[in-house]
C-alpha cells in the first residue's frame, strides 16, 4: 500500500509574532502506544484509556491497529488478506508481520502508522496548529518501534504495559476456541521469536512508561489504575508515587550501580511497614563485605577490569562445550564411514551443543546476584524486617536467588523484566506462586504495576504551584494539560521565533514605545 503524503507546511512568522512565544507552541497532543503479550487484554485496556480521555480530559483521538497495517500489506507478500474468521488469524498475522520487517526493516510497520497520522493532520501553509487529541496505536511488538516512535513524537509519546499471568492469558485465548497447541505456538513466537526482526514483546515490554496487570475479571481496578495513571499524566491534584513505585525506583537506582557485563540488575527489600531494610545489585565480592565499587579506585576487581577483562560465566560455559565437543569427536561421534573426522557432521553437532541448556547455567559467574546481596545486606547491618517482607527486583529472580528468598521468609516479590531462563517457578511451585490470592501460603511473585522508575522524576518532581492563597489548586481535567508538552516545531523554528521576538521588543523599544 503506497503512502500518502500531505503538503509539507511553509514557516512563517507574521506580523503577530510579538504575541507568539516558544511557550505558545506547545501542543497538548499525546501518542500512547500499547505493548503486551497476547491475552493482556490490550485492546480492552486502549480502548479504557480513550473512553476517559474523551469523557474526563475532552479530547479527540483516533486508534490505530498495527495488525491492520499487517493485513493491508500482505499483497507485497504475495498473500491474501486473513479473513477475521480465519482460525489461524493471529499466527498468519504474526508471520507476515515478522517477514514485512525482514523485507523493509524493524520499523516499517510503526512509519505506516506515523505516516497515518501525519496524513490525517491535513495539509496547512502556515504554522501546525496545537490540538487536543490522542493517538493509539495497538499494538508494539518490537524495540525498534519504541525507539522510532520517541524519536519521532518525543515526550509526547508515552508506552503502555500490560500484562497478565500465563494462566489467565491462556484461559482467554482458549475461550475463543482455540486449542492449548496452537496457544502455546503464538505465545512463544510473540514473546520472542528469537529473530532480529521477529516479535520482541518481552524486550519492547521493558521500555513502558506505565505498567498495568490486567489479570481481574472486573473492570473497577482495572479503571481506578487508568484513571490514576491518567491524574498523574495531567497533574491532577496533589500525585505521590505508590509504596511499590518507591521502592522499585530504588531497585532500579542499585542496578545503575552494576557493572556486570551480563545484565545490570538491581533489589531492595522493604519491611512490612514499607520502610527499605536492604539493597544490593549484581556485582563481585570484596573482602570486608559487599561489593566492588566505583569508590574503590585501584582496587576495584570487576570483571571489566580484571584477568583478561572477560565474562568469567561465558568463558566457563564455552570450555565446556569445548570439552564435550572433543570428547564426542574422541568417542568417534564425528567419524564418517572412511574413518575420518567430517567436518559437517561435527560443525552441526557443535551448534546443537550451544543450543542446549548448557548456555543457560548460571553458577560460575563472579557476581553476587542483586537478590541475595540484598538479603546478606540485611544480615550484615544487623536489621529486622525480611520476615514478611516484600522484595523489589528489576528482573524476575533466577531460580538459584528464589529459594534463598522463600528460605529468608519474604512474602512477596514484585519485578519488572521476566527472566525466561530462570526454573523458579518449575522447581518450587510448592512455595512460590504467581497469583496474589496464594498469599497466605506461598511467596507471590507478581509483575510490577506502576509508572517506570524512569518516569519518577518527570512525573512526581517540580510539578509547579500546589497552592494559591494558601488553598490547594484545583484542576478541571477539561482544562488540564500533560506534564510533558512536546513542542510543535523544530529547534531551527523555535530559535527563529525567539529571534522575531526579540526583533519585535528592540523595535518597539528604539521607537520610544513599550512592549507589553
Amino acid at each position: 500500500m503506497a503512502i500518502q503524503r500531505r503538503q509539507p507546511a511553509l514557516f512563517s512568522v507574521d506580523s503577530d509574532v510579538d504575541l507568539l512565544d516558544v511557550e505558545d507552541r506547545k501542543t497538548d497532543e499525546l501518542v500512547l502506544g500499547f505493548v503486551g503479550p497476547i491475552g493482556s487484554g490490550i485492546s480492552y485496556c486502549a480502548k479504557m484509556f480513550s473512553e476517559v480521555l474523551k469523557s474526563q480530559f475532552g479530547y479527540e483521538g483516533k486508534s490505530h491497529k498495527v495488525s491492520g497495517i499487517i493485513n493491508q500489506n500482505t499483497k507485497v507478500l504475495g498473500e491474501q488478506v486473513v479473513a477475521p474468521t480465519d482460525t489461524r488469524r493471529t499466527e498468519k498475522l504474526q508471520h507476515y508481520g515478522t517477514r514485512l520487517r525482514q523485507t523493509f526493516g524493524n520499523t516499517y510497520l510503526i512509519e505506516k502508522i506515523v505516516a497515518q497520522i501525519n496524513l490525517d493532520r491535513g495539509s496547512s501553509e502556515s504554522l501546525p496548529k496545537a490540538r487536543r487529541h490522542f493517538t493509539i496505536i495497538d499494538s508494539i511488538k518490537h524495540p525498534d518501534e519504541v525507539k522510532r516512535l520517541r524519536e519521532v513524537y518525543g515526550e509526547t509519546f508515552w508506552l503502555i504495559g500490560i500484562f497478565a499471568p500465563d494462566e489467565v492469558r491462556r484461559g482467554r485465548i482458549i475461550a475463543e476456541g482455540h486449542n492449548e497447541n496452537y496457544v502455546v505456538e503464538i505465545f512463544k513466537r510473540d514473546e520472542d521469536e528469537g529473530l532480529k526482526s521477529g516479535q520482541r514483546v518481552r524486550d519492547a515490554m521493558f521500555l513502558a512508561d506505565f505498567f498495568i496487570r490486567n489479570d481481574g475479571d472486573n473492570d473497577k481496578n482495572l479503571r481506578r489504575t487508568v484513571d490514576r495513571f491518567l491524574d498523574v499524566m495531567f497533574a491532577i491534584g496533589v500525585q505521590t508515587p505508590t509504596r511499590d513505585e518507591s521502592a522499585m525506583y530504588g531497585a532500579t537506582s542499585a542496578a545503575a550501580e552494576s557493572a556486570c557485563l551480563s545484565r545490570q540488575v538491581g533489589a531492595v527489600i522493604a519491611n512490612t511497614d514499607g520502610d527499605i531494610i536492604g539493597m544490593g545489585n549484581n556485582d563481585v565480592p570484596k573482602f570486608g563485605g559487599g561489593l566492588y565499587s566505583q569508590d574503590d579506585g585501584d582496587g576495584d576487581h570487576r570483571c571489566f577490569q580484571w584477568r583478561g577483562k572477560i565474562c568469567h560465566n561465558d568463558f566457563r560455559k564455552e570450555e565446556i562445550l569445548s570439552r564435550i565437543a572433543v570428547a564426542l569427536g574422541e568417542a568417534g561421534i564425528f567419524d564418517s564411514k572412511s574413518g575420518t573426522v567430517d567436518p559437517k557432521r561435527q560443525a552441526k553437532a557443535i551448534d546443537v551443543l550451544h543450543s542446549s541448556d548448557v548456555r543457560n547455567l548460571i553458577e560460575f559467574s563472579r557476581a553476587v546476584h542483586a537478590e541475595m546481596e540484598a538479603i546478606i545486606s540485611v544480615a550484615r547491618n544487623g536489621k529486622a524486617g525480611l520476615i514478611g517482607g516484600t522484595l523489589y527486583s528489576t528482573t524476575f529472580p533466577c531460580h538459584s536467588c528464589a529459594r534463598h528468598i522463600v528460605a529468608a521468609g519474604i512474602k512477596r516479590v514484585i519485578y519488572i523484566e521476566p527472566y525466561t531462563k530462570s526454573l523458579a517457578l518449575n522447581l518450587h511451585e510448592d512455595t512460590i506462586s504467581i497469583h496474589e490470592s496464594d498469599h497466605t501460603k506461598k511467596v507471590v511473585f507478581l509483575q510490577y504495576e506502576g509508572v517506570a522508575p524512569r518516569n519518577m522524576i518527570r512525573l512526581f518532581k517540580d510539578r509547579g504551584d500546589r497552592k494559591k492563597d494558601g488553598k490547594l489548586l484545583l484542576t478541571n481535567r477539561l482544562e488540564a494539560k500533560p506534564v510533558s508538552l512536546a513542542p510543535l516545531d523544530g529547534f531551527e523554528a523555535r530559535e527563529r521565533l525567539v529571534v522575531a521576538r526579540l526583533t519585535k521588543i528592540e523595535s518597539v523599544q528604539a521607537a520610544g514605545g513599550t512592549n507589553g
